[in-house]
């Protein structure tokens, strides 16, 4: 988790300044990390009379517990808020721990002292809609002082309009603690040597143009960038390696023209033109292009399903392995339920990236208190893409950051799925998002650098009863090596797969107490390695601003050869301050 602090104002800088016009006062406050350790905040009481609490606007509320992030969002979202809003954010966390270097043997106790301090700035005015969050904080340990540092978590996701109705921008970005070793973080206060930490920044202008009563034509570029900091190099165990991973850029031009029932009543239409390039300038990685074209249909057969079809043409190169270069048809067939408004089922079998399979994506609000989000893909990426396209395909859901599908994965279910398609640019999407928490997307397999097909299963669900809130979130990903690395990682052919779960039970007590429990499984090959833990929370709020925590973690890590693995134990016990 050391993170230069030069490198971590580089970031938060631009992230800050992306979204400047939004900086104002009001809306409650994000606390310190919000990605693999949520902090929930308590369901409003069901006296609330004066139509808000806890951030939550009357007739916005999510029922349940949720994330402070998607509070900001949602009260920032009510008719009566400023355009703009801003909350900063102190804390101080003291961490015992019996195992601060996450080793077998030799374990050595310390006492961790945590510093934060951060703002979140929301805005949802004419002219610019979205969320910046930013907290830095600072370690500082008694006994292993290697281990002192800065480091950063953060999100931004924001659109501006520059022309109404024609010209936009918009911005995500990421700052985040990922697992090189794949199989996911389950603390990311407490698991500091085995963090990388990551920072991803996008940018895309969309023009938007009506042609006619013909169709809508969204002709968009974005150029994304990541960079990665602490156990970035090599990882050499017996049985399997993991080579290093070094930052990377990906460009992306997209041009879509959308005919929605203008050819023939209940059909939609898409030509779909797309230019990929991801450079990240390492052995193994190289310079990766990806050209697609496809016209995409949708014809509505009644009004709960739908047959999909499509056919196009793609070329795939890269200037480092030519192994990888190939070019031919891509084709789709499939279809789309839609169970309720809110929902859809949809199903497909094609060929993309060289290779025939099967994709889907299944979004079911089964209830206004329960919901399920699963997805599979089947698509030629790398780590670097992966963590671009997940963060600008993310959006603020109730669990915090969740992503979905993205175009990369699957051009057929993005180009679907596409807000600036279906909804336009600048207009809100109803309803809250379902998807995949961002960090479990993220860092479920290894981080290093190369070509790789990635076969992605994941899914989550939630539901809320009175005082009670449950999630559930599982992932299986096989991930096979298509370039080599040199004298690093694996060779070409060898497979990676990890699966595992995450289930937290969140209780309201009273108005001002809370408490989460939650459990977690990991296995991966890389390391031979399976991953348990469970954590328990008690939030108790002290005054509007003001509140306290106290939290058990407990991790195993069994690994083969057992030097791989350790256990640790630690317990937190913070205080966080908001100013509006």
């Amino acid at each position: 988790m050391r993170v230069h602090g030069q490198l971590w104002r580089g970031v938060a800088a631009p992230l800050f300044c992306a979204l400047a016009p939004v900086l104002g006062s009001g809306a409650q406050a994000q606390t310190v990390d919000y990605f693999s350790t949520p902090w929930i905040i308590s369901p409003a009481p069901p006296n609330a009379s004066n139509g808000q609490a806890n951030g939550l606007p009357a007739g916005n509320r999510s029922p349940g517990a949720h994330s402070d992030l998607y509070a900001q969002v949602t009260a920032q979202a009510a008719q009566n808020a400023p355009p703009w809003g801003l909350t900063e954010n102190i804390g101080i966390d003291e961490i015992a721990t019996d195992n601060v270097g996450e080793t077998e043997n030799n374990r050595v106790a310390d006492l961790s002292s945590l510093f934060s301090a951060g703002a979140v700035a929301t805005a949802d005015s004419t002219r610019l809609n979205g969320i910046l969050s930013v907290t830095g904080l600072y370690r500082r340990n008694i006994k292993d002082t290697g281990l002192d540092g800065f480091s950063g978590y953060g999100y931004a996701n924001g659109q501006a309009v520059i022309i109404p109705a024609s010209f936009y921008f918009s911005i995500h970005g990421l700052m985040d603690d990922l697992s090189r070793e794949g199989g996911g973080v389950q603390n990311a206060l407490v698991q500091t040597p085995q963090d990388t930490h990551t920072y991803s920044i996008s940018g895309s202008p969309i023009l938007s143009s009506r042609i006619g009563d013909i169709g809508l034509n969204v002709a968009r570029y974005q150029i994304g960038q990541v960079w990665f900091d602490n156990n970035t190099g090599a990882i050499e165990t017996p049985g399997f390696n993991i080579g290093p991973i070094s930052s990377s850029t990906d460009q992306n031009a997209r041009e879509d023209f959308k005919m929605a029932g203008t050819i023939f009543p209940r059909l939609m239409s898409d030509v779909s033109l797309s230019g990929m390039e991801n450079d990240s300038g390492a052995l193994g990685s190289g310079d990766f292009t990806r050209v697609n074209g496809e016209l995409i249909n949708e014809f509505e057969v009644t009004r709960y399903a739908s047959a999909i079809g499509g056919a196009g043409y793609e070329r795939l190169n890269d200037n480092v392995s030519p192994d990888i270069d190939g070019e031919g048809p891509v084709w789709d067939i499939g279809t789309r339920l839609r169970p309720n408004a809110d929902s859809f089922v949809l199903l497909t079998y094609g060929r993309h990236d060289l290779k025939s399979d099967f994709a889907g994506e299944l979004s079911w609000r089964l209830t206004d208190l329960t919901n399920i989000y699963a997805a599979y893909t089947d698509s030629i990426s790398n780590s670097q893409q992966s963590v671009i396209g997940n963060t600008d395909a993310s959006q603020v859901g109730p669990e915090g950051a969740v992503s979905g599908v993205t175009f990369d994965q699957s051009t057929l279910i993005g180009t679907l799925d596409d807000a600036a398609l279906n909804a336009g640019p600048g207009e809100e999407a109803g309803g809250s998002p379902l998807g995949v928490p961002l960090t479990d997307i993220n860092s479920a397999l290894p981080l290093q650098n190369g070509l790789f097909r990635i076969k992605s299963f994941r899914a989550t669900g939630r539901t809320s009863l009175d005082d009670d809130s449950l999630s559930l979130t599982l992932y299986h990903m096989q991930s096979t090596q298509l370039t080599g690395t040199g004298q690093f990682g694996e060779q070409v052919g060898s497979v990676v797969s990890t699966e595992g779960g995450t289930l937290s039970w969140y209780r309201t007590f009273s108005y001002d107490l809370s408490g989460l429990a939650s459990a977690g499984y990991g296995r991966s090959n890389s390391g031979d390695a399976d991953t348990y833990s469970a954590a328990l929370r008690l939030t108790q709020t002290l005054s509007e601003s003001l509140s306290a925590v106290v939290s058990y973690n407990f991790i195993y890590r069994d690994a083969h050869p057992s030097s791989g693995g350790y256990l640790q134990n630690a317990i937190t016990i913070g205080l966080h301050k908001t100013f509006d």
